[in-house]
């Protein structure tokens, strides 16, 4: 995995070097959260105006030609849907991807600056009576930006990670392995590995094909979308990539997946996914299986991520409610 964020004075540092790449007079980074990156606000320090959001990449994480994919992707979608997303924002000599080495070694941070959105992320209301229109927002808003990149002749030249059952929850996965999270024993792990098993097969029989398989956002939850008016925002593109559809229907559920109310929420996602693009049958029997298997990848990350800010209280209950799914996934597909 890539470096841990283990010296943060480092990553601000870092930060303050690429921000001073841009065009502004003043300019100063306020820590939003270390997660799979460092996320920092770029702001005015004597007016205090938000300029633009700072992404520092943890090292090794993504290569150059795939944050160079990012930003071909974010450039479209403004174009080509009814959605906004946060444009990327050029340097002073117009590029759009700073690299920043570190002073004390040969590893090169890269750096990506994008818009600051104004408006209200869906997670915000806290309203549970509000929770099924928020699915349904993110089934359409979803739709979009697959049929967009169904359309768009560019999406074939992009350079972006595979998102599979072996890049998810294998043994070398992306972002770790689930068999190093803390709390596991033999008796939580052995039915874990009978549902990777029959994931496996699931999937491999659902196949990859140009209706079910092509760019996604692959985290497309309620905390990457801001809503202003009648206006959708789609923010934080640094996971997408090759993957099936109905994983940004799993991504959308990511840390609810045990809540009683995820059919309801499943439907909702589906009603609003329809207005743009078709379900099938043979999409919906894998609901389920996408559904645990982003859990399982979730607990690859929780694993491999203890540095990161949100992990403490992700895991809390984590475990007992992963085995709550895969006690109910082996009942029913086992």
């Amino acid at each position: 995995m890539a470096t841990n964020f283990d010296n943060p004075e480092l990553f601000l540092w870092v930060a303050e070097q690429a921000a001073n790449r841009y065009p502004y007079d003043r300019i100063a980074c306020r820590l939003l959260a270390f997660s799979e990156n460092a996320t920092y606000l770029a702001y005015d320090p004597v007016t205090d105006e938000k300029l633009f959001v700072l992404r520092v990449g943890r090292p090794g994480y993504h290569t150059l030609e795939e944050y160079e994919s990012e930003i071909s992707w974010l450039r479209q979608i403004n174009d080509y849907t009814p959605l906004k997303v946060a444009n990327p924002v050029p340097a002073r000599d117009g590029s759009f991807i700073q690299q920043v080495a570190d002073p004390h070694g040969d590893t090169v941070y890269f750096c990506v600056a994008t818009e600051f959105l104004t408006g209200v992320t869906l997670e915000h209301d806290n309203d549970p009576a509000a929770a099924p229109s928020h699915f349904k927002t993110l089934g359409e808003t979803t739709a979009y930006l697959h049929r967009q990149t169904e359309i768009w002749n560019g999406a074939k030249t992009l350079v972006r990670p595979h998102w599979d059952v072996e890049t998810m929850i294998g043994p070398h996965a992306i972002w770790g392995d689930w068999r190093a999270y803390p709390e596991l024993t033999t008796e939580t792990q052995t039915p874990i590995e009978r549902c990777c098993q029959i994931i496996g097969r699931r999937l491999d029989r659902y196949g990859k094909t140009p209706q079910n398989y092509g760019i996604i956002h692959a985290d497309l939850r309620d905390t990457n979308i801001i809503v202003e008016g009648d206006v959708i925002k789609v923010i934080d593109f640094d996971d997408f990539g090759f993957g099936w559809h109905l994983h940004d229907l799993a991504g959308a559920l990511s840390f609810i997946e045990e809540r009683d109310d995820v059919p309801d929420l499943v439907n909702a996602w589906l009603d609003g996914y329809r207005r743009v693009m078709p379900i099938t049958d043979t999409d919906f029997v894998e609901i389920d299986t996408f559904i645990l298997q982003r859990r399982l990848q979730l607990m690859a990350w929780l694993a491999s991520h203890q540095d990161s800010t949100p992990v403490a209280g992700y895991m809390e209950g984590f475990l007992e409610g992963t085995m709550s799914l895969v006690e109910r996934y082996l009942r029913v597909f086992g």
